[in-house]
């Protein structure tokens, strides 16, 4: 790949730049560069895990996280807008060193593993079969999801 850099054509000014107008002399030539190409993004790891929810909806947790909420795109218009309970940013799924956590994102009526309050700001350790509830009563399960994508 090439870049375009801007050189001083003056002996001895060493000045380069990505655009013209940097020189004291203000002589600039344009010179093209070769730089090393630009690495390919490495393909996203397929999910392993998702979130079984009780309105019919199974949301694959990518690498990057899940954010669950009323307001978050992946679960809007989809049945969540009848669970009022569930705040538009309820909770966040999120994977570290491998480890499936979720926290609670300071939600209304908060977020349970098992039965357990998740305090926000202290993210609990949640993995395939164990629930986790949104407010009292939207029970949702974590659930691993088969090579082809489908939950076991």
């Amino acid at each position: 790949m090439a870049a375009v850099i801007w050189v001083c054509p003056v002996g001895g000014c060493h000045v380069r730049q990505d655009r013209p107008g940097q020189c004291p002399e203000d002589l600039i030539a344009l010179v093209i560069e070769e730089s090393e190409p630009e690495p390919e993004p490495e393909p996203e790891a397929a999910a392993t895990h998702a979130i079984d929810c009780p309105w019919g909806q199974i949301v694959d947790i990518p690498a990057g996280g899940l954010a669950i909420g009323r307001s978050i795109p992946a679960f809007r218009d989809r049945g969540i807008e009848s669970y009022d309970q569930v705040s538009r940013y309820h909770a966040r799924l999120f994977w570290v060193d491998g480890q499936l956590l979720v926290d609670d994102t300071e939600s209304a009526n908060g977020t349970f593993v098992d039965g357990v309050r998740v305090v926000p700001g202290e993210p609990v350790s949640v993995g395939p079969g164990q629930e986790l509830r949104l407010a009292e009563d939207v029970p949702c399960r974590i659930v691993q999801l088969s090579e082809f994508g489908d939950p076991m």
